[in-house]
């Protein structure tokens, strides 16, 4: 008869599995769908994910705090990953460095704070009023106001 942490093992490896063919499943179902939207954006499908965009702001020029943001969010997931894999057996660390976690904050910091003055420049930017003096319209001419002469 099977001891119950030998039944335990074989059930948390099947249920790994499974979750793991979920999420593959999954990232090829978004991987399609960012295909399907980046690269036929003129077919007229409404469907699919555009990242054309993804690192531009709304004028269309490119952002740094943006892209840096990526970058760290990319690096800090894979650092992440490889340290939960090189464990033996592989685990959650106890404790997060500080200095990564500091690193991410500091990229997010730097993007809000992009964000917020580009807002605050948008709005400080308020067209000038129209200055031009228009005369008043001169009143008609009948027989009892006519002009001088």
């Amino acid at each position: 008869m099977p001891n119950i942490n030998d039944l335990f093992a074989i059930l948390a490896l099947v249920i790994g599995c499974i979750i793991t063919l979920f999420v593959a499943i999954l990232e090829i179902f978004i991987l399609i769908f960012i295909w399907d939207g980046t690269w036929n954006v003129n077919s007229g499908k409404k469907r699919g994910i555009n990242l054309e965009k993804l690192i531009s702001e709304s004028t269309g020029d490119a952002s740094l705090a943006r892209f840096q943001l990526l970058i760290f969010v990319f690096v800090i997931s894979m650092s992440l990953v490889l340290i939960i894999t090189s464990g033996k057996p592989p685990a959650f660390p106890t404790s997060i460095p500080d200095q990564i976690l500091g690193l991410l904050g500091i990229s997010s910091t730097s993007y809000v704070l992009g964000k917020a003055l580009q807002t605050q420049m948008k709005g400080s930017q308020v067209e000038p009023a129209n200055t031009e003096v228009v005369p008043p319209p001169e009143p008609p001419y009948d027989d009892h106001n006519l002009p001088p002469s």
